[in-house]
């Protein structure tokens, strides 16, 4: 992206940049990872801050053709940008969402006989099957039908002339004491029906992949991974298993410098009793904040780069944020600074952003609001 003219209307505050060749590179690891299982890429939450429907598209255009989605609204948006192939609905559904799924050919998730009703009950009234997925829980105690009686609810459902029951999936507590005892009950619970064979089993999100991989299954489903970003911490991985995928970061986040100045000795910066500065500093805003997504929780403990240098935060407000430039060439209006990601030989990871923050990586990245453009990187 070439710089412009302040005055130009397509010159962003605040923006992502997201490289093709890493998510790639990450796909590719994931694929010698699991073998023969199929891959799920799961794109909620605007792929947790990178966009899903570019996303979902570039995996698209390599061969990924199943995507996992938070709601109904998420897969429709995906279809109506030309996705094909599966779009799983991971959580729920309600009423007024059952049109949308037959009309935009989404596969919902069923746990409970009223939601199965529900899409049947359509599906009678259009003479369409709908193909879903039971949702079982192993062990998280979030929503899916207990493992104990997920059998009888599998052939309850199956039952149904208008349901097609695509497969079950379940998800990992992420602890390793627990989560091959996960697996086995998914797998039990396959076992015991009848002319099972063509139920896919899927267990394993990026924590399962470089955890344990007795859960791949017949599909798992990446996320934050493919944006080249380890989803635990490594206590709860298998190193091995993490080296072998070789995670490369696709996002750059990046904002402008607005305004720049010295600060005189004596003088204090930010809302409230700040301690009197020892020195003249030189400081920088930046033309984001809070409200924007950037956290407020990394004042005084978070870093930005600004000419390849580091620059700490002081104080992130609404719609501004103050570093200390103290030592930098002089910076002009317009200036990139990056905020998460690599200027020259200095790099922010979002790990070191995360820990800043007092945030998880996902919290951080799924916080940056649609608005930034997200410009893709040949």
């Amino acid at each position: 992206m070439s710089e412009q003219n302040l005055t130009t209307l397509d010159f962003p505050l605040s923006w992502l940049e997201l490289d093709r060749q890493c998510l790639l590179h990450n796909l590719a690891g994931i694929r010698a990872l699991v073998g023969t299982a199929r891959i799920m890429a799961i794109v909620k939450t605007n792929a947790y801050g990178a966009g899903a429907v570019g996303m979902a598209q570039a995996l698209s255009q390599a061969g990924v053709d199943a995507f996992g989605v938070g709601s109904v609204a998420e897969g429709v948006e995906l279809r109506a940008s030309g996705i094909v192939g599966t779009i799983l609905c991971l959580t729920y559904f309600t009423p007024p969402d059952v049109e949308a799924i037959f009309q935009h050919d989404l596969s919902p998730t069923v746990f409970t006989l009223d939601a199965a009703r529900l899409l049947l009950g359509r599906a009678q009234a259009i003479r369409r099957r709908v193909r879903i997925w039971i949702k079982v829980d192993t062990g998280l105690g979030r929503i899916g039908v207990p493992f104990q009686s997920a059998r009888d609810f599998v052939l309850q459902v199956a039952g149904q002339p208008g349901l097609e029951i695509e497969g079950l999936f379940s998800t990992l507590t992420e602890d390793p004491e627990r989560d091959w005892t996960q697996v086995q009950r998914l797998v039990d619970v396959r076992r015991q029906l009848p002319e099972s064979g063509g139920l896919r089993l899927s267990i394993a999100s990026s924590n399962g992949i470089l955890s344990l991989r007795e859960s791949y299954l017949d599909m798992v489903r990446p996320g934050i991974m493919l944006l080249g970003l380890e989803p635990s911490e490594r206590d709860r991985m298998n190193m091995n298993l993490v080296q072998q995928a070789d995670l490369q970061p696709i996002v750059t986040w990046k904002t402008r410098v607005a305004y720049s100045k010295v600060v005189s000795r004596g003088e204090s910066i930010g809302y409230g009793s700040n301690p009197s500065l020892m020195s003249d500093m030189a400081i920088v805003t930046l033309a984001i904040g809070w409200a924007d997504g950037y956290p407020a929780s990394t004042s005084h403990s978070g870093w930005v780069l600004i000419r390849g240098r580091r620059c700490p935060v002081i104080s992130v407000t609404a719609n501004s944020t103050i570093v200390d430039a103290t030592g930098l060439p002089e910076v002009a209006i317009g200036d990139p600074a990056v905020l998460l990601g690599r200027q020259s030989d200095e790099e922010i990871t979002a790990a070191e952003m995360a820990r800043a923050s007092g945030q998880s990586v996902y919290h951080l990245l799924a916080a940056i609001p649609r608005q930034a453009p997200r410009l893709w990187k040949p």
